[in-house]
């Protein structure tokens, strides 16, 4: 999108080791979907899926802090938009990395 809506998301965090700035560690999210990633709500999978982390989710509800997270799911579930370039995609090693790092259990 060119209306500046998207951010660019490191897959494998800057403060994790291991970490790059190359385009294969990122992809492009909105905001709160960059936020979600970020804090381990939402991750991507080895088939370049966006996936609801169901720990996360369980912790929220607990809370009671659940409220639009069905709406929020809405658009997870799909695999990603992908450049036409493969050598572009995000590495599968860095989501690994970023799963791992993110203590996420698919």
């Amino acid at each position: 999108m060119q209306l500046r809506l998207v951010d660019a998301a490191h897959i494998l965090p800057v403060r994790a080791e291991e970490t790059t700035d190359d385009v294969r560690n990122g992809i492009a999210l909105s905001p709160s979907y960059h936020r979600a990633f970020d804090a381990g709500l939402i991750y991507l999978d080895e088939d370049y899926v966006m996936r609801i982390n169901t720990e996360q989710q369980l912790k929220l509800v607990t809370l009671r802090l659940d409220g639009g997270i069905e709406d929020f799911k809405r658009y997870l579930s799909k695999r990603i938009y992908l450049p036409p370039d493969k050598r572009q995609w995000p590495d599968i090693t860095m989501i690994r990395k970023a799963n791992r790092y993110r203590r996420i259990s698919q």
